[in-house]
């Protein structure tokens, strides 16, 4: 019985080790990814995806990441092996930089929205078309598409986690995106968007 159960383990182990190689994306930019979570807290590492937890890393912390595994989790290296973290909390941009400019954008406010607006409509520039993805503040959430550059913009579009938008203009704060199925145009926050 013993023996029986060994072996369906090591089975497996081994269906396991291969769907995630399957739908491994390897890292070819040398790029610096940092760990970003909303609440500031450590981000936990687990020994395969949805695995045990194995440890932590700390907010801010630079790490490597060997490799996206499909769009929910990264490979990266971690003690003398390997670990598994959420994608969605590895970012390209140091979470001090952030952080200075959440702090910058909330001083700016004039508390007047249609100043608000029109300076946000007035940093418009025009970017070569690139794709992001949506990221919402908590999984379970969303990210809203507004057809104006403010939180008190009508909602037309709303997007989970690693639905992909397209970038036409960058503004301040905001980023105005199409959405590459319907055609939608509107405007998101930088914040919930991932390169």
């Amino acid at each position: 019985m013993l023996k029986k159960i060994l072996l369906l383990a090591l089975a497996m182990m081994l269906v396991l080790a291969a769907f995630t190689s399957a739908f491994a994306e390897e890292v070819t930019e040398e790029k610096q990814y940092y760990v970003y979570t909303d609440n500031g807290n450590d981000l936990n590492v687990r020994d395969t995806p949805n695995g045990d937890i194995i440890g932590k890393v700390q907010y801010g912390q630079a790490v490597d990441v060997i490799s996206f595994v499909n769009d929910y989790w990264a490979m990266i290296s971690f003690g003398d092996g390997q670990g598994y973290v959420a994608s969605r909390y590895i970012v390209t941009v140091d979470p001090e930089i952030i952080r200075k400019a959440i702090e910058e954008e909330l001083d700016s406010y004039t508390g007047d929205p249609m100043t608000d607006i029109d300076a946000e409509f007035a940093s418009a520039v025009d970017v070569d078309d690139y794709k992001i993805t949506a990221r919402p503040a908590r999984v379970t959430s969303v990210v809203n598409m507004r057809w104006i550059p403010s939180e008190t913009g009508r909602i037309i579009a709303k997007y989970k986690a690693t639905e992909e938008l397209v970038v036409l203009k960058e503004l301040r704060y905001y980023l105005q995106v199409q959405d590459p199925d319907t055609g939608d145009v509107g405007y998101i926050h930088k914040k919930f968007a991932a390169r």
